[in-house]
């Protein structure tokens, strides 16, 4: 058996973090920096460690699969939405029992405050979005939906800093759509090119063959509207922000805890 190159061990030692073991082909698709090929892997040691709770967290994931696709479906109602994803644990299908289900929303350019509210209202009435914190009270996470992300289709740019580029790049290309109206899951890839520096497989196997579709906004005067929307949205955030970012055009509510 072959020994591991530093670049695989990082590469296992990332997703040990999140007690994710990896399959040899698993650890070729995500291999941080390199190039090695399939062949060589599977010639490698591999650890046993850990498959059974990546196996018991895969059967609590297939429920709020149930669900995450569900409320994509109901999103589809929403004609200023041009595509809808999972993000986080359960993209990875990686899920304990009481995790919520992260999204991320896409929405028409400059239509993002103007939608947001009114899906933000929906999913209220729902019953089904996550409370955020509270002093008063601890939040219902299980099976309830976090939509932490939010993009318009200008802003598919999501830029990363020194200490978070690589876990930025796992979240992006391990992003599942549920739905996309007009090819904009290849320009988000596009968009974020800069991720084939720390994963060169995975990036270059997800973009597949690049069709590039442009989607304009429905209406001209989403333009002063998603103005007249941000702003009280935004005043009513301003007291509980920590590290989120927020603009006319995006929309970045990080969770409390990392995902896979």
């Amino acid at each position: 058996m072959a020994s591991l190159p530093p670049s695989l061990r990082d590469t296992l030692a990332y997703f040990a973090k999140y007690n994710y073991p990896l399959t040899a082909e698993e650890l070729w698709f995500w291999q941080h920096g390199t190039n090695y090929s399939k062949k060589f892997i599977e010639r490698c040691a591999l650890s046993t460690a850990g498959w059974q709770l990546r196996r018991q967290r895969e059967q609590f994931s297939k429920k709020k699969w149930l669900i995450a696709r569900q409320v994509g479906e109901s999103l589809k109602r929403f004609p200023s939405i041009a595509a809808v994803y999972i993000t986080g644990a359960l993209a990875m299908n990686n899920c304990p029992a009481d995790d919520d289900i992260d999204i991320m929303i896409i929405t028409s350019p400059n239509a993002l405050w103007v939608t947001r509210f009114f899906v933000v209202l929906y999913l209220k009435l729902l019953g089904i979005r996550r409370h955020p914190v509270s002093a008063f009270r601890q939040p219902i996470t299980e099976n309830r939906t976090c939509d932490n992300l939010w993009l318009d289709t200008s802003h598919l740019t999501i830029q990363p800093s020194s200490h978070n580029a690589l876990y930025l790049a796992h979240e992006i290309l391990q992003a599942k759509v549920l739905w996309d109206r007009a090819s904009i899951h290849q320009q988000f890839l596009h968009s974020n090119s800069w991720v084939k520096n720390f994963l060169p497989v995975a990036y270059s196997q997800s973009l597949g063959q690049l069709e590039i579709r442009s989607i304009r906004s429905i209406n001209p005067i989403f333009y002063v509207l998603n103005i007249i929307f941000f702003i009280p949205q935004y005043l009513y955030m301003l007291p509980k922000m920590s590290s989120e970012k927020v603009g006319l055009g995006f929309a970045f509510f990080h969770p409390t805890k990392p995902s896979t």
